[in-house]
């Protein structure tokens, strides 16, 4: 049996001049307009580009974390390694809360996992072109609802290395300019080599500088210099001497920039370490790094909700000093 069709339900409009027309609707045209209001826009689960990532930041407060360096530093492998280490539970006390980039983040662990059947792990390098970024969403053990959305730029080496080189090139890496954390890394793999060490430290501080020059980063900046691949000078036979020039270049560092950026911090990671001599555990020092994200962002300022004063016994005032406590961004 044919089914009949469906009557058309007037929509009547006051005729007047100028007027739009009488538009007849059917019942099948407003099921349709009601099924397309229920679509949920889910994330592809790729990297974000420029719009994907400006979409999100519009939706919720998120934090740019700008991991900047030259070509096999360790950059990628950074993010990949912090990626990994939910997968075995909490890090430094937070807990994975979700990810917009998820196959993206899937894709660049491949070559470190077993099914890649390769023999020395490695991670997929990051082509020339245009900033991606990749997303996670992570919150605080102990409070499930304080989730915070991490926003990583996963840049090529090249892009860095012409921004060191030339101002102009640097300018148009328009992300740092929106730049909460600001990440520097110096290879210590090339470090430890006697003929290299004053080139990756003069890189990393040439890069910083046209950074500054160009008007990307400023006194607001939180600037954090990061060894990576730190296993390579804690395997190092003649550690106590690297210690001794990494400690120059730190000073040099705090001579040259520290009164020019808001916060210059020094890090030490492995993420992945392959210096069996080193004896440092998978992911060293990414959970120092985490938290330091999660309690410090420039944007915020610390509000005191408590007048001053407010010291007595009675239920009112305690329950000011439980539920209004300054939230303290000064870590």
């Amino acid at each position: 049996m044919s089914t009949p069709p469906t009557a058309p339900v007037p929509v009547n409009v006051s005729p007047s001049d100028g007027a739009i027309p009488a538009v007849a609707v059917t019942q099948g045209d407003v099921a349709t307009a009601n099924a397309a209001t229920d679509i949920i826009d889910l994330p592809t689960g790729k990297e974000l580009s420029e719009v994907g990532a400006a979409s999100l930041a519009m939706s919720r407060p998120v934090r740019l974390v700008v991991v900047a360096g030259p070509v096999g530093c360790g950059k990628t492998t950074l993010l990949t390694s912090l990626y990994d280490q939910f997968q075995s539970g909490p890090v430094s006390d937070h807990v994975f809360a979700g990810s917009n980039t998820l196959p993206a983040f899937e894709r660049r662990c491949f070559l470190s996992r077993i099914a890649s059947e390769r023999e020395v792990p490695d991670t997929e390098r990051t082509p020339y072109g245009e900033a991606r970024y990749l997303h996670l969403r992570v919150c605080h053990n102990a409070v499930p609802r304080s989730g915070i959305d991490l926003l990583f730029t996963d840049v090529s080496g090249e892009s860095f290395e012409r921004a060191r080189d030339s101002v102009s090139e640097c300018q148009r890496l328009n992300f740092l300019k929106r730049t909460d954390h600001f990440l520097l890394l110096l290879d210590c793999e090339k470090f430890v080599r006697s003929e290299k060490w004053a080139g990756v430290a003069h890189e990393s501080m040439t890069l910083l500088q046209s950074c500054l020059d160009g008007g990307m980063l400023g006194n607001g900046s939180l600037v954090n210099i990061v060894w990576a691949k730190f296993d390579y000078i804690a395997a190092a036979e003649n550690k106590a001497h690297h210690d001794a020039l990494r400690a120059d270049v730190k000073k040099e560092f705090e001579e040259r920039f520290g009164t020019k950026v808001r916060q210059l911090r020094f890090s030490e990671i492995a993420a992945r370490p392959t210096q069996r001599a080193a004896k440092l555990q998978f992911g060293h020092g990414l959970p120092e790094l985490l938290r330091h994200w999660m309690q410090t962002c420039p944007r915020e300022k610390q509000i005191n909700f408590i007048p001053n004063g407010i010291t007595g016994a009675r239920e009112s005032e305690m329950f000011a000093l439980r539920h209004f406590q300054a939230p303290d961004n000064s870590q």
